[in-house]
C-alpha cells in the first residue's frame, strides 16, 4: 500500500511538472507575441511646426488652449490598424523681458485615447480642452472625437505679465518659445514626437543708411555712380522678406518724396509691381537689368519694405524715404571732376573712412 501511494505521488508530481512546463511555454509564447506586436507597431509623424516672427496674444485662448492660427500640421499614420493613441501638445516660454527667467509651460493639452483606423491629418487648431470632431483619410472617412484635457497652464501672475507686455503692441513678448507634439499609447509610451524652439525677436524698424538723406539735403547727397549700393539696417528674422523701390523725384510734378515714390518707378521696371524683391540682407546694388537706368543730374528716392510673418498674417514694415542725386559731370556741383570715377564708386561703396 505504501509503495502504491508512493508511485501515485510520484506520478502526480510528474504530471504537475508537465502541466507547469506547458503553461510556462504558453506564457512565454504569449509574452513574446505581445512584445513582437509592440515592437512592430510603428507610428509615423510627418509634417512641421510653423515659425512666426511675432505671436499675437489674440491668437491664443488661455482658458481652453485653442489657437486660431496654424502652429503645426502633421500626417499621422501607423503600419498597423486599428491602434489606440493619445496626442499631447505643449508650448513653453522663456522671456527675461517680462520676468520669466526659467522655462515655463504656457499650456499643455492631452487628448483622451482614440482609435486610429486610417491616416489622419493632425492640426493644432483641432486641439483644445473642448471636444472637436475630425475625420481620417479612410474611404469613407471615419469620424474621430478629440476630447482634450489641460494638464498644465501658465500661472495667472505670469499670464498677467504677458498681457501687460502687449497692452501697446498686442503681441506676445520676445523670448524663446518651444513647441512639442507627442503621440502616446494608452499606457503613456511615446510612439512618435517632434519639437522645435524659436527665438522670437520682433523687428522694430527699418533704418536707411546710404545713399541719400532728406530731400532738402539733396546737394549734400550726390553720388558718382549709376549703380549705387543701397544699405540699411533691420533686425534679421526667420521668414522675413525684403523689398525695394526707387523712383525719380521731379519737382515740377511731385510735391513730396511720398508722392514721388508712389508714382512711376524706375525699380522695378514693371509698373504693375510696386516692389522689387531682394534677398533677406541689408544691402543691395542697383541692377543692370529689370530697372530703368539712373540718369546724371536727376534726383531719386528709395524705400525698403520688410514683410514679417505673424500669427495674424504677414505685416508690412516700411522704412523712411531717402533722396539722392546722380552727379552731373557737366554741372557746377561737380567738386571732384578730377577724381577717377572708379575711385568715387569705391568711396561710395566703402565709405569715407576706408
Amino acid at each position: 500500500l505504501l509503495a502504491w501511494q508512493r508511485d501515485v505521488y510520484i506520478q502526480s508530481i510528474v504530471e504537475i511538472k508537465k502541466m507547469y512546463i506547458k503553461n510556462l511555454k504558453f506564457f512565454v509564447f504569449f509574452l513574446a507575441l505581445n512584445i513582437s506586436s509592440v515592437k512592430s507597431q510603428e507610428i509615423t509623424l510627418s509634417g512641421q511646426i510653423f515659425e512666426y516672427a511675432t505671436y499675437y496674444v489674440n491668437s491664443f485662448d488661455f482658458s481652453t488652449g485653442a489657437t486660431s492660427v496654424q502652429i503645426f500640421r502633421y500626417d499621422l499614420s501607423s503600419n498597423q490598424y486599428p491602434v489606440s493613441i493619445k496626442v499631447r501638445f505643449k508650448t513653453t516660454i522663456l522671456s527675461p523681458a517680462i520676468g520669466i527667467n526659467n522655462e515655463q509651460t504656457i499650456i499643455e493639452i492631452e487628448t483622451d485615447p482614440f482609435i486610429l483606423q486610417a491616416p489622419l491629418v493632425l492640426d493644432n487648431r483641432d486641439l483644445s480642452s473642448e471636444m472637436s470632431i475630425v475625420y481620417d483619410m479612410a474611404t469613407p472617412p471615419n469620424q474621430i472625437e478629440l476630447d482634450g484635457n489641460i494638464l498644465e497652464i501658465l500661472e495667472p501672475s505670469q499670464v498677467d505679465a504677458i498681457l501687460r507686455s502687449v497692452l501697446t503692441t498686442g503681441r506676445i513678448a520676445d523670448g524663446e518659445y518651444s513647441f512639442e507634439v507627442i503621440i502616446l499609447s494608452e499606457d503613456d509610451q511615446v510612439l512618435a514626437s517632434d519639437s522645435k524652439t524659436f527665438l522670437v525677436q520682433s523687428p522694430v524698424s527699418v533704418t536707411l543708411e546710404s545713399p541719400g538723406g532728406a530731400l532738402s539735403d539733396t546737394l549734400d547727397n550726390i553720388i558718382f555712380t549709376n549703380f549705387p549700393i543701397f544699405q540699411w539696417f533691420s533686425q534679421s528674422c526667420s521668414g522675413c522678406n525684403n523689398f525695394i523701390r526707387v523712383s525719380e523725384f521731379n519737382s515740377e510734378i511731385h510735391s513730396s518724396v511720398e508722392e514721388a515714390i508712389e508714382d512711376q518707378r524706375v525699380l522695378p521696371f514693371d509698373q504693375s509691381d510696386y516692389w522689387y524683391p531682394i534677398d533677406n540682407l541689408n544691402s543691395f546694388q542697383y541692377p543692370p537689368s529689370d530697372a530703368y537706368p539712373l540718369e546724371e543730374g536727376n534726383i531719386y528716392c528709395w524705400q525698403i519694405m520688410m514683410t514679417v510673418p505673424t500669427t495674424s498674417g504677414d505685416e508690412e514694415m516700411l522704412s523712411p524715404i531717402f533722396s539722392f542725386m546722380i552727379n552731373d559731370a557737366g554741372s557746377s556741383n561737380n567738386n571732384s571732376s578730377n577724381m577717377n570715377s572708379l575711385l568715387l564708386s569705391l568711396q561710395q561703396a566703402l565709405g569715407q573712412d576706408q
